[in-house]
């Protein structure tokens, strides 16, 4: 799963426009700002094999600040303003660790099982709504949650002599995905949308910009091109997210996510030469499977509470 295609929890939908169906618009906003997503990993993960994957993550986030900047130049200091400035703080650091995760890990491993194995987030949202915000949640998705991890661990595969730690990246990637979506509730109207953005990109271009002069390395003058196509892809399929959010219900694009895992397929076998094996699309399966459930249990309970 690619940095933040989850959807923000706190989206409301707009009046319907005259036109196209704003059901549909948001739903092709939404796969657009998925191709982004697999776009940005395929470059990061190309990258990551020329330079320090910490200094990849830092253009990631500063090319994304400079995107804002200019696109917004008379309203950076607006874009401050929060009601709950520590836990949005708090929040934009553990989405950069999310990044972190997620960048490591597509420097290690082929894209579609990183993609595939972040797909448990939602389903680690389920586990932590009980604890942190005290929802009730039944059997029926607490077993859902439980196979969608017996799928993860059909793809690593733990039980193999060739296991390494490393692989429990994504895994780690998608918790602290989790974690943030948690905290977005956490702080719900706390600030407008662009305002959470662009937190998270300032406070991950701060936090990436700390190993920097240890680990820096010069780029060839086009290599700079990529750096900057990585933040400015990553920039615009937020932007497309929160368009999307604007025009449809959650529910009505949240199954859509899954397309991720066919452009980050593709872009693997075409780029990268890696193959997908059959235990990455059992497992996959596995996952995507348990996520619809989760996803239809809770608009069929949702709608007993209307």
């Amino acid at each position: 799963m690619s940095e933040l295609s989850v959807r923000p929890v706190s989206a409301l939908p707009t009046e319907p426009r005259a036109g196209m169906d704003p059901t549909l618009k948001g739903i092709g906003f939404y796969c657009l700002a998925l191709i982004l997503f697999v776009g940005m990993g395929t470059t990061a993960k190309w990258l990551s094999t020329i330079y320090p994957v910490e200094q990849v993550i830092w253009g990631r986030y500063f090319f994304h600040v400079l995107l804002i900047m200019m696109l917004f130049p008379t309203r950076i200091l607006s874009l401050f303003r929060t009601k709950r400035l520590g836990l949005q703080i708090t929040r934009s650091v553990v989405v950069f660790m999310a990044t972190a995760f997620g960048f490591t890990s597509l420097s290690l491993m082929p894209m579609a099982q990183v993609s595939a194995i972040g797909y448990v987030a939602p389903l680690i949202v389920t586990g932590l709504s009980i604890l942190i915000l005290k929802e009730k949640v039944g059997p029926r998705r607490l077993a859902a949650v439980l196979v969608g991890f017996l799928g993860v661990f059909v793809i690593l595969r733990p039980d193999q002599a060739d296991f390494s730690w490393w692989s429990l990246l994504p895994l780690a990637m998608a918790a602290c995905y989790a974690t943030f979506m948690i905290m977005t509730r956490m702080i719900r109207g706390a600030a407008p949308q662009m305002n959470s953005l662009f937190y998270t990109a300032i406070v991950g271009a701060v936090v990436a910009t700390i190993p920097l002069p240890f680990i820096w390395q010069t780029p060839e003058p086009w290599h700079w091109l990529a750096f900057a196509a990585m933040g400015l892809i990553g920039g615009t399929g937020h932007f497309l997210m929160i368009r999307a959010f604007e025009q449809a219900e959650a529910s009505a694009i949240a199954p859509f996510v899954y397309t991720e895992l066919i452009w980050a397929i593709a872009a693997g076998m075409l780029i990268f030469g890696d193959m997908p094996t059959p235990e990455m699309l059992i497992g996959a399966a596995v996952i995507m499977g348990s996520g619809a459930y989760v996803l239809y249990r809770e608009r069929k309970v949702a709608g007993k509470a209307a």
